[in-house]
């Protein structure tokens, strides 16, 4: 199923594949200083 995708959606694809990355790379950061301050508060 190779659907041919117009430039304009292309371009649309990867302006959403930012996003997701811009807003979850600070999630995953929370989360990551979550664990490692759980971690180092337990030791």
């Amino acid at each position: 199923m190779s659907k041919w995708l117009t430039p304009e959606e292309i371009h649309i694809r990867k302006e959403r594949k930012k996003k997701i990355l811009y807003i979850s790379m600070p999630i995953m950061a929370a989360a990551i200083g979550a664990i490692v301050t759980v971690l180092a508060s337990s030791i």
